[in-house]
This record gives C-alpha cells, sequence and structure tokens, in this order.
C-alpha cells in the first residue's frame, strides 16, 4: 500500500507588533533571518511556547508542533533572549544530548553569546570522566557543580530522577543539599520526546516535579516544565492535571484544504513548491518544514527485515543513484541487527558508502558518519538504531524502518523531507509478520493522497498508541511514590514532614490506592526477595525490562540486550573485574555498568549473518513455577546457540519474571498475549519452555511489573491450565 503525503508548512508568528515576545519595533529574534518579506523568523508556535514559558499562567507547557518544526528552539528562546534565564534540558539519548550541544552552540553564536560560559553537558559517562578526572570528588560533587554554575544544562531524565530520589549521597553534606540545589536552581526544565518513555517513568517523573513544586512553593519566582513532543500522551496530561499542576498546550498551525490556494499548490511538481506560502496580503504566512513523501507500507510475509533488505538491494541502489548526493537511513529495533545489516549491506551496494549508528558506536564514529552525509560525493546509506530515532538531524531522501508504537513511527517519518534539495522523497515502513492485524486497520483508513495529520491518525489507529498502562499507575503508582518519599523520610533538613504531606495530597489524587497503605505495603516489600526485586525496579527510572548484557567489543564497550546480542554473535563470557578493567582502558567509568543490573559480561568474538535461533528454557518443573504472579526465576538457559558457555550464562541468576501460560503446540501461542494487551512490538516478551515441557510468554523486571499490572486481562490464558494465584 502506497500513500503520498503532503508537503507541510507552519504558521509564521505574526512579528513586530502583533509579535507574543513583546516585540514592537525591532524583532529580537532577527538574527536568525526572517524569510523575504517578513519580520520575524519563528514559527508561530516557537512564539506561543516563549509567552507561555515567561509569561503565563501554567506550570507545565506541553509543545505539540510537528516534528521537524523547531520545538528545541522555541525552548531554548527564553535564556537566549534573557541571559539570565535558567535552563535544565533532558534528552532521552547520549546522541541527542551531545546533537543539541552543538546545536545551542549555533544558537549562542547566533545570538551573540558565549557558549562555553553558558553551555554544559552531562550524562553518565560524562559525569564519571569528571570524577576520575577531580581530585577527592565524587558523583554528589559534581552534579552539585554542573547545577549551579552554567545557565544551560543539558542532560537526560535518568540523572534527573535519581537527583530528586535521593540516589546520590555525600557523607559531608545533608543529603538533601542536591536535590534541593535542583528545584532551586532552574526557571525552567525541559523534557524532550518524552513520549518514548512508558509509564513507569511518567509515574516517576510525576513524583519529581511535585517534589519540586512543594519545595518551592513559597518562592516567588516562578517555576515551570516544558515538554516537548509532537505525540504526548493524554493520559500523563490528564495526571499532571489532577495532581494540581495547570497545564497549558500549545500547538502547530498548519496550512491544510481549508486555506485558500492550498489545494492548487498540492497540484505542483516539487521543484516548483514554493518555501513560503501566504494565501493572501491579509493572513499569515506559511513556511515549508517537510517536503511530500511517497510513503509504502510493506507487510513482512514469510520474511524478516534482513532477506527483505537483501531482496531489495538492486532498488535501494536504484533510489541512491538517482540523486546527485544520494543519502539514505534505515532504523532498526537492534543495535546487533543494525551490524549484520550494515555488513550485508556494504558487500550487495557498490560505490555506496553504508555506516552504522547505534548504541555499540562511539562519538567519534558518529562525527565521521555525519562528515560523510555532509561532504561525500558517493552516496551514503546509514543503518540506525533507536540512538537516530529522536531529534538528531539527517538530510536524506530515503528511510527505511521498522515498526514500534505509533508514536515512535510518527517520530521516525519525522526524519525525512526536512531539507530540500532531492527530486523525490520515498519511505518503506516494515510490519512484522506476527501483527497482521496492523495492516488490515491501516488499509481501512488509508487513502492514496493523505496530509500529516491524517496519517498520524490512520497510523495510532492501526497500532494503537504504546499501551498507556493505566492499571501500571494504579498498581504500581502509590507504591513508586512511597519508594521516592521512603528516602525523603530519611532526612531532616528543608524537605520536611510538611512537604512530604503537601506531596502525599497531590499524589492521592491520582493514584487509587491509600499512599499510607502503599507506605506499609512498601516497607513489608523488603522482608523477602522478590519483594527487594520489586522496590530495585521501582526505584530506577528506565528500569531493566530485558536481560541486560555489558558488551565487549573490540574497543567499544556498551550494554545492550542480552537476547538481542546473542542471536548474531560468537562470545566469550567473562567475568566483571576484566571487564572493567578493559573499559578502563577506553575511558569508560565504573558507573557505566552497575553490577545489579547487569546479568552478564560478554566479549564479542566475532558477529555473524545467518541469525541464531534461541529460545528460553527453565530447568524447573510446572509445579515449581508460579503463573500469573511475580516471581524470582532461575536456572534458565539458552538453548540455540552454538557455545555452551552462552547457553548457561544466566544460570546461576535469579530474575523477577511475570508468566502467562499459552498453548505448546504453536511456535508463536505467546504473541496472543502481545496481541491481547496491545503491546508494543518493543515489549520484552519472550518465550519460555520448562523441565515439563509446558510453556509461557515471559518477562522481566520493568516489564514484568507491566503485565502483573495488567493480569486481569489475561485469564483466558490460565482456563485451560491451573489457575493462577492471583484470579
Amino acid at each position: 500500500m502506497k500513500v503520498l503525503l503532503h508537503p507541510l508548512y507552519s504558521e509564521l508568528n505574526a512579528g513586530v507588533g502583533k509579535c507574543l515576545l513583546g516585540c514592537k519595533e525591532i524583532c529580537q529574534a532577527d538574527k536568525l533571518k526572517p524569510p523575504e518579506g517578513y519580520t520575524c523568523p519563528l514559527s508561530s508556535h516557537q512564539a506561543k511556547t516563549y509567552a507561555a514559558v515567561v509569561q503565563g499562567e501554567a506550570d507545565i507547557i506541553f509543545n505539540k508542533s510537528a516534528t521537524g518544526d523547531g520545538k528545541s528552539l522555541g525552548a531554548s528562546l527564553p535564556g537566549l533572549l534573557n541571559p539570565s534565564f535558567r535552563i535544565m534540558s533532558q534528552y532521552p539519548t547520549i546522541e541527542l544530548v551531545e546533537d543539541q550541544t552543538q546545536q545551542q552552540k549555533h544558537y549562542h553564536e547566533v545570538f551573540g553569546l558565549d557558549a562555553s560560559q553558558r553551555v554544559d553537558r552531562l550524562f553518565g559517562a560524562e559525569l564519571s570522566r569528571r570524577v576520575k578526572q577531580a581530585e577527592k570528588s565524587n558523583k554528589f560533587q559534581e552534579l552539585l557543580l554542573a547545577i549551579q554554575q552554567k545557565p544551560f544544562l543539558l542532560t537526560n531524565p535518568d540523572i534527573f530522577h535519581y537527583i530528586t530520589h535521593f540516589q546520590y549521597r555525600d557523607a559531608a553534606y545533608g543529603h538533601d543539599l542536591l536535590p534541593l540545589a535542583l528545584a532551586e536552581w532552574p526557571d525552567l526544565w525541559v523534557f524532550d520526546e518524552f513520549h518514548i518513555f512508558g509509564q513507569h517513568q511518567e509515574a516517576a517523573v510525576l513524583n519529581s516535579i511535585t517534589l519540586i513544586r512543594r519545595t518551592q512553593e513559597n518562592q516567588s519566582r516562578p517555576r515551570r516544565f516544558l515538554f516537548t513532543s509532537a505525540t504526548p500522551k493524554s493520559d500523563f496530561i490528564e495526571q499532571l492535571r489532577q495532581t494540581g499542576f495547570r497545564v497549558e498546550a500549545v500547538e502547530g498551525v498548519y496550512a491544510d484544504k481549508n486555506i485558500p490556494g492550498y489545494s492548487q499548490l498540492l497540484e505542483l511538481p516539487l521543484s516548483e513548491l514554493p518555501l513560503i506560502f501566504q494565501p493572501n496580503e491579509n493572513s499569515p504566512g506559511y513556511r515549508q518544514i517537510l517536503q511530500p513523501v511517497e510513503l509504502e507500507f510493506v507487510e513482512l510475509k514469510e520474511t524478516d527485515t534482513l532477506s527483505w533488505l537483501t531482496e531489495m538491494a538492486s532498488r535501494i541502489q536504484e533510489i541512491l543513484d538517482a540523486e546527485a548526493k544520494g543519502r539514505g537511513l534505515i532504523i532498526v529495533n537492534s543495535v546487533a541487527k543494525a551490524g549484520t545489516i550494515a555488513r550485508q549491506l556494504q558487500k550487495l551496494l557498490p560505490g555506496v558508502i553504508v555506516r552504522e549508528i547505534s548504541g555499540r558506536i562511539d562519538r567519534q564514529e558518529r562525527l565521521q558518519t555525519q562528515t560523510q552525509l555532509k561532504d561525500s560525493h558517493q552516496p551514503v546509506l546509514v543503518v540506525g538504531t533507536s540512538a537516530v530515532d529522536v531529534g538528531v538531524d539527517f538530510k536524506i531522501h530515503l528511510l527505511i524502518f521498522e515498526s514500534s508504537d505509533s508514536a515512535t513511527i510518527v517520530q521516525r517519518l519525522g526524519r525525512l523531507g526536512r531539507h530540500s534539495g532531492f527530486s523525490a522523497y520515498k519511505a518503506f515502513l516494515l510490519i512484522p509478520s506476527h501483527t497482521p492485524w496492523v495492516m488490515a486497520r491501516l488499509l481501512e483508513k488509508l487513502t492514496p493522497s493523505m496530509e500529516r495529520g491524517e496519517l498520524i491518525d490512520a497510523i495510532a489507529y492501526a497500532f494503537d498508541p504504546p499501551k498507556e498502562f493505566h492499571q501500571y499507575s494504579q498498581r504500581w503508582g502509590a507504591l513508586q511514590a512511597q519508594g521516592m518519599l521512603a528516602r525523603m523520610s530519611q532526612e531532616n533538613a528543608k524537605v520536611s514532614q510538611q512537604v512530604r504531606d503537601r506531596m502525599t495530597e497531590d499524589l492521592q489524587r491520582v493514584y487509587r490506592q491509600n499512599l499510607e497503605s502503599a507506605r506499609k505495603q512498601w516497607f513489608a516489600l523488603q522482608y523477602n526477595d522478590v519483594g527487594k526485586a520489586i522496590q530495585n525496579e521501582l526505584l530506577r527510572f528506565r528500569g531493566g525490562s530485558t536481560l541486560q548484557a555489558a558488551v565487549w567489543e573490540n574497543h567499544r564497550f556498551y550494554t545492550y540486550d542480552l537476547l538481542r546480542v546473542l542471536p548474531y554473535a560468537l562470545v566469550e563470557v567473562t567475568d566483571r573485574e576484566t571487564f572493567l578493567q578493559a573499559a578502563s582502558q577506553s575511558s569508560h567509568g565504573e558507573e557505566e555498568f552497575p553490577d545489579d543490573y547487569i546479568k552478564v559480561y560478554l566479549r564479542v568474538q566475532s558477529w555473524v549473518n545467518e541469525r541464531f535461533h534461541l529460545s528460553l528454557h527453565c530447568n524447573r518443573k510446572s509445579s515449581e513455577l508460579k503463573c500469573g504472579e511475580l516471581s524470582l526465576v532461575d536456572k534458565l538457559s539458552l538453548i540455540g546457540h552454538p557455545q555452551s558457555e552462552a547457553i548457561a550464562c544466566l544460570k546461576q541468576k535469579k530474575i523477577l519474571a511475570f508468566l502467562v501460560p499459552v498453548r505448546k503446540d504453536s511456535p508463536t501461542s505467546h504473541w496472543e498475549v502481545s496481541k491481547t494487551l496491545n503491546l508494543s512490538p518493543l515489549f520484552g516478551l519472550y518465550r519460555l519452555t520448562d523441565a515439563s515441557e509446558e510453556t509461557y510468554a515471559c518477562a522481566f523486571n520493568q516489564d514484568a511489573l507491566l503485565l502483573a499490572a495488567l493480569g486481569g486481562k489475561l485469564k483466558k490464558f490460565y482456563s485451560t491450565r491451573f489457575e493462577s494465584s492471583i484470579f
């Protein structure tokens, strides 16, 4: 099924005299070079965001403008126009932190500001480097310095979470000093691309910003929170309102068929599309932000992504060769798969530079790839993972990407068509064979020619938004809050009983469970191993949904899902001490590889071209396993790998899990659980067989918590087997 997506035109700000920035005679943002004939270079949503942050009444602002329409600039304007305004921006990936740091340097140069004195960036590896470089320092002290030194701090929500949950400590200081410094320092906290996170992270952020509000409520200086996402989740916005936050949404305004002249504009060939479209002299102008795109939906029947790409190699070559500087991007859902595809396509595409960008590729290699994308006269094809999903800008005309949830699909599609200069823009969306209902739903909604908004609605209908897990917040949200409050109760400074009481009042409006009852339950969890494992998951930010491995690959050191690495690699299982010693030689700190999070340490010997088909096996009888409730599973093996030490690498581990019995007569029966719950294709659901040859759908760690919250919808899976103790 092919769809022609219309170009996207965004409404320009009204400009001097009518500007929400307060510009009366001179445009404050004119250094960004307004389009010819206009006084302001900003889109209307950027000016509205500035006004909401600086002049508005809302505590929390959501900028919902389209991908590619400059949400990051809108978030930065208050600090660029007022040098004393302080912003803490949080990005979901290190790649995006680095990318936005470079963008901030550009903005500061344009506005005549010294970025070296005003912009800092911080994430786990950089924090470890600073601790190692400084004399007699620690993470607590380095974070305190970073928070207080420069007005622009770019970091990730993990560090924000651990600070507000009192995870960083220094015996020489009060443990509340760091959270209070974070609460007092910024004027604005920005959460970029927050839609990629789930309900667990939403609950964690809700708890954190409630803490900030209640510790700062008697201060005259307003504190605001800005979430930038084209696809925010309505459930999360409603929870914020229930907690008592005043919430405002800012949306982009886009040209559509209701505007005079727009339909005629769509009939023009690509080369004749105007950069600025103005219906008449009395109406606002619209700036083109996305080119028209031909989007093809591909259902992978009886094949997989690698096989499909192999078959399509000649077509990919043809598309790239059709442009003077062919540029393409392939996005897949696995680091190991990205490496395998990159190696395969490099063999199949003569004359094309094929490069990989993923969690295993260091910053220097990524910079080399970006240089080749910019300067090479040869066609360049990048194979990437979620490392390129959000924010990072690519000048491409070909996009091939695997499906996931609806928000991520919209985000990935937004990578294409941001830049003019190509003769055509082509996208392929690959839909896996185990989700056949998706294509059927798409066919109900798709038409040959569509507006972007219409396509977004069709994708949401077909894929379902990533499962909101409202039940998660009701099952675990109150306990998650109590984990934070329990750590706060150990302090006896400014974070007083009064603050905790006010926070409890706020959060009780959201969570069905009585928070006093949750407090007792939280402390009861510490008396058994399963309870302790639950506590650990609730206190993490991203959690441990997958079985994480620490991977040593030549000079590269990273963490990744064990079950996505081993199908593509021959490995040596090593110990933590040997791994860390080698990692330290490449400037990786111990903090990057927390032992309680990592299940196994691997050294990659070689990657393989033919995938190993692995299956999980538990060497316990059915009578020893618990279904329909959280439990610790051990004696696990990875059947199907040629190396005995890889097969047995999990045998001694105890892992928090949730098991759902499924039919053993079908090798894909565990996907019925995914279909029943409308889970994202990226949800960590695995097939497991026990010593009695019974089979289960299995989720680990944080994903196990999510399945437990949805247990009421899984009753049918127990009807032909033994009844779960929770039903």
